[in-house]
């Protein structure tokens, strides 16, 4: 496995980046950021940014559809968009929370959506007719993130009554739920294969789940501050994760212990993600900058499992001990150690290829008139 390589480095957003999305095809992905805006990055350098103006207030999330036709953004202002990026600006809403949403997500067929939010439910959607499913209820303070699991079969949210909880989008019912007395949830994600929940936790920590057997697997303490954002790589052995100390951490879950710490970022890392096909990764910062980073791992597969002799130390123990962790081990990247760089009027360093947001085309997604996601998606159950 080769080191991750820096590929980008993008200016635009105005302020804190709050969320990434790749297109399926990789070859695009979309921001958002607390400046209202959600912003159509495209890989090739040679291709301006399109910058979309719909929301009155600060984007928390973003969302490209599986079939990669619309982006769902989340926000404060109550609403969630459903826009086509194009130069049409072409914009559609939905309305049901009565506070700030924080976070969206389709399902892997992009018929559906789920919304979380400081009213303290976690909302469904069927994305064709815009049409209000179901509200999940439980959680007893802000919900911050609610994603779905690969299969569709089950939901995960967590927030600030540090609860993770598994509801089932069918019954509606919440069928578990991992307490944590000491770190509330920034956000969760699904391992690939769907049998582990990983969460980022206020408390500097990274907890993974085993759902089968309901138990806690994997426990990191390597993090000098509220962990933000974190996402599995497609193969299921990687987890990227990004904290308030500003650095973005890869962990070899296999192994049990991280592997990379890439600086750059002169603020917290707010957001991660990883390309479907797990060739690249973006991250964003409170700084306004995103990353756009070749990740040069191999082309494996999660064939290994994470309960291989390998980690088996990392198991909870029949007394449900914490898990004994191996001693931290990482390579240390930095920006000007992994390209070429100058320096901007901010003394940060940048690269020859940024774009500075003067380049971008601006699309006022509000004028847009008669328009329904129905335009554009298919209309089926």
């Amino acid at each position: 496995m080769s080191d991750p390589v820096l590929l980008r480095h993008l200016k635009g957003h105005r302020s804190r980046v709050t969320g990434i999305s790749f297109h399926p095809e990789g070859n695009r992905f979309v921001s958002g950021s607390t400046d209202n805006t959600a912003i159509v990055w495209n890989i090739n350098e040679q291709v301006r940014c399109m910058r979309f103006e719909a929301h009155t207030d600060v984007v928390n999330d973003i969302c490209w559809s599986p079939d990669g036709r619309i982006v769902a953004s989340a926000s404060k202002d109550r609403t969630v968009k459903i826009w086509v990026p194009s130069l049409m600006g072409n914009c559609d809403e939905f309305r049901a929370h009565t506070s700030n949403i924080r976070s969206v997500d389709f399902d892997s067929k992009g018929k559906k959506l789920i919304t979380a939010s400081d009213d303290k439910s976690v909302k469904l959607w069927k994305v064709s007719r815009k049409h209000f499913v179901s509200s999940f209820t439980g959680h007893t303070n802000w919900v911050r993130c609610a994603r779905f699991s690969p299969n569709d079969k089950l939901i995960a949210s967590c927030g600030d009554d540090r609860a993770l909880k598994l509801f089932d989008p069918q019954s509606g019912e919440c069928v578990h739920s991992f307490v944590d007395q000491k770190g509330a949830g920034n956000k969760v994600a699904w391992h690939p294969d769907g049998t582990l929940v990983a969460i980022a936790l206020d408390n500097a920590r990274v907890k993974i789940f085993d759902i089968k057997v309901r138990k806690l697997i994997q426990y990191y303490r390597i993090f000098e501050g509220s962990v933000n954002s974190l996402d599995f790589h497609p193969s299921g052995n990687y987890l990227i994760t990004g904290s308030d100390d500003g650095a973005v951490k890869i962990i070899d879950l296999l192994e049990g212990r991280h592997i990379y710490t890439l600086t750059g970022h002169t603020g917290p890392a707010t957001a991660v993600k990883f390309s479907s096909n797990g060739q690249v990764f973006g991250t964003g910062s409170d700084d306004r900058h995103i990353m756009i980073w070749k990740a040069n791992f191999n082309g494996e597969s999660s064939e290994n499992s994470l309960y291989s002799s390998e980690c088996s130390d990392l198991q909870l123990q029949e007394n449900g001990t914490r898990p004994r962790l191996p001693m931290p081990s990482s390579k240390k990247l930095s920006y000007d150690d992994c390209h070429g760089t100058d320096e901007d009027e901010d003394g940060r360093f940048i690269s020859g290829k940024e774009n500075h947001p003067d380049t971008s085309i601006l699309v006022d997604a509000r004028k847009t008139d008669n328009f329904h996601v129905t335009d554009v998606h298919e209309v089926s159950d």
